[in-house]
């Protein structure tokens, strides 16, 4: 009678007395007896921390003993294997798991290497993979496929010997903890009551709904699922540089985890068809010229009608202006790169606050940071900065006539004059 195959770790091995110990990988924290005489002859010196597989019997003082040990052989590579996943960081898009038997060395699974792109594993599900050898060392799935959880059928005892069948009976019903499932009602969450995973949206899933309002001016909105549960999102979120979103849009995204009372939100928002660039830390038109040529021509003839009347009267003024014009340009440029670059990770951090921005341009710099809209199709769709923005130009507009023309013979005014 074949007699079933157990996995473990070597904890302790003592060579002059030639035993030592196991840990079972179904046996909770038990130790098992590990004897020179059990070892297997290819497998002759044992190590604390080497992964094996041996037997399970009984000896004379009804202690559990392994039986036939020996070493697993080590991972290969490009060979497919199944891994459990440990842990999962859906911001990164990447996690590590364990291999089922050979446990020593942690498996890196990243997003990219999903054969299903259109969702993100949970801790606890299964994948199967091929590996591949990083060249740091580490061991990587590659063309992975999520293939559930790990079984819940109990070890089969009926090829073990009654005495070890009772012994181990009551670990087998009791000592198993796998990580709940996520099931169908988790979609169920009533508005306002993110406060408990039973009710919440899941996490590291993808999930469908639509726009159901949004506010242009505060940069925030609501998207409502097939179930008819809301959720908030920013426009951090919203992974375009281009455009911004609207009511009525079909949209896919990914929540957080809910945390204490905190409400749930969308981390990052996609439309419909997108979906792929959900895993990717760049927006879906990074690589879009976003240049809108109309805006671009119209914004620059205006910017330099101004800088040209403006010479006319002084030449010193002018050049001013037109420096600040170019810092303007520079800082409007930045704050567009850490926009897309920084996208759902940090917030505001390292922008550019939109109180300098006035500022630059209340001093003279506002064409060229009108032309920077229009280049970089920045700050184009938020109506209080447009409105502000507007406002400031006006202002400049007004202390230039005033120095150069109402009040042209005041002394320090004549300064400024041709």
């Amino acid at each position: 009678m074949t007699k079933q195959i157990h996995y473990g770790t070597v904890t302790h091995w003592f060579a002059e007395l030639q035993r030592g110990s196991v840990v079972s990988d179904d046996h909770g924290a038990q130790r098992i007896l590990l004897e020179a005489s059990s070892l297997s002859r290819h497998y002759a010196h044992p190590k604390s921390g080497d992964r094996i597989s041996f037997c399970l019997h009984q000896d004379a003082k009804n202690r559990l003993c392994a039986e036939g040990a020996s070493l697993l052989p080590p991972l290969k590579e490009n060979e497919r294997v199944e891994v459990t996943l440990t842990e999962w960081n859906f911001q990164q898009n990447g996690g590590y798991g364990i291999h089922r038997v050979q446990r020593s060395s942690p498996i890196f699974i990243l997003g990219q290497f999903l054969n299903d792109q259109t969702r993100i594993p949970e801790t606890g599900e299964v994948l199967e993979g091929r590996l591949v050898k990083h060249s740091n060392g580490q061991w990587l799935l590659v063309e992975a496929d999520i293939i559930g959880r790990p079984s819940e059928t109990a070890p089969d005892t009926a090829q073990q010997p009654a005495a070890v069948i009772a012994e181990e009976q009551p670990q087998t019903e009791t000592g198993r903890a796998d990580s709940p499932q996520i099931s169908g009602g988790a979609d169920t969450r009533q508005h306002g009551t993110a406060g408990t995973d039973t009710h919440a949206l899941p996490a590291n899933r993808v999930l469908n709904g639509e726009i159901i309002s949004w506010d242009d001016e505060k940069g925030y909105g609501f998207i409502r699922t097939a179930k008819k549960q809301s959720v908030f999102f920013h426009i951090s979120a919203f992974h375009y540089t281009s455009q911004r979103p609207q009511a009525g849009q079909q949209v896919s995204f990914y929540c957080n985890r809910p945390v204490g009372s905190e409400p749930q939100k969308a981390l990052k928002v996609v439309l419909s068809g997108h979906e792929a660039s959900l895993f990717s830390d760049r927006p879906y038109d990074y690589h879009e010229l976003n240049l809108n040529m109309r805006k671009f021509l119209c914004y620059g003839l205006s910017g330099t009608v101004y800088l040209l009347a403006v010479n006319h009267y002084s030449t010193k003024l002018a050049a001013f202006y037109l420096l600040a014009s170019a810092a303007a340009f520079w800082l409007y440029r930045s704050d567009k790169q850490t926009a897309v670059t920084q996208a759902g990770k940090t917030g505001y951090l390292g922008r550019v606050p939109e109180k300098k921005l006035h500022q630059i341009g209340l001093i003279g710099g506002w064409p060229g940071a009108l032309l920077a809209r229009g280049a970089f199709n920045h700050k184009t769709g938020k109506a209080s900065f447009i409105r502000v923005f507007w406002l400031v130009a006006a202002i400049n507009i007004a202390i230039t006539y005033a120095l150069l023309i109402h009040y042209a013979d005041n002394p320090l005014a004549s300064l400024l004059k041709n």
